[in-house]
């Protein structure tokens, strides 16, 4: 028998680690500390989140998700671990994030294998496009980091190109633009059934210019 995951109702209206805000928190006041907040888009099943808490106390962490279970498998893991370092804010990143977070306020950002969305016709439904690589390096502080993994060529490919027409971020792996090992980091559930099955990975790391100035357009 499985280990019982609070209702996401009970979650939703109750819970003081989720948020499901119009207007940006005030996340000093919710974590009632000033360490630097790092966000996951995506987190699924949460393993990753979790154990980046865990690894990183004097970190704060916000998870971003609308996945009503992944939300209950890391909300109930969270209580039961007495995690305090982790806020989990529901809703579409792309509409999420230009409310939640002030200008150069996010210190990392993880993106673990978005959804590629292969077929031509649904590539306008990807998360990573040039707009969203805009409207996130804004939200980035000077000298952070973005790290991106995918497991679908053609769309690290799609990465790549939108993360590099952007002046704002440096690419940590010039030679080749990614790399395909990355052992700095815990492993997703996903990534790790992915290695076992002999998978290519694409891991992409870029960090947010300190001294760049985005200059404005006519």
């Amino acid at each position: 028998m499985g280990k019982r995951l609070l209702p996401f109702d009970h979650i939703a209206n109750a819970h003081p680690c989720f948020l499901d805000p119009e207007e940006r928190p005030d996340w000093a006041g919710l974590f009632q500390n000033g360490n630097p907040l790092k966000l996951e888009i995506g987190f699924g099943t949460g393993n990753f989140l979790i154990d980046m808490a865990i690894r990183e106390p004097q970190s704060n962490f916000i998870g971003m998700d609308f996945y009503h279970k992944g939300i209950r498998k890391v909300i109930t893991r969270m209580d039961r671990l007495h995690l305090k370092n982790i806020r989990v804010a529901y809703g579409n990143a792309g509409e999420k994030i230009p409310i939640l977070f002030d200008e150069g306020e996010l210190s990392e950002v993880f993106i673990n294998f978005p959804d590629p969305w292969p077929k031509k016709r649904h590539h306008k439904r990807r998360l990573i496009t040039p707009q969203f690589v805009e409207m996130l390096a804004g939200k980035m502080a000077p000298g952070g980091t973005l790290h991106i993994a995918t497991d679908f060529e053609a769309y690290a490919q799609a990465i790549l190109e939108a993360l590099q027409a952007d002046p704002r971020f440096f690419n940590l792996h010039e030679d080749q633009g990614y790399r395909h090992e990355r052992e700095d980091i815990p492993k997703t559930k996903y990534e790790k059934a992915f290695l076992d099955a002999g998978r290519k990975i694409y891991y992409f790391e870029f960090s947010k210019e300190p001294d760049y100035v985005l200059a404005p357009t006519a």
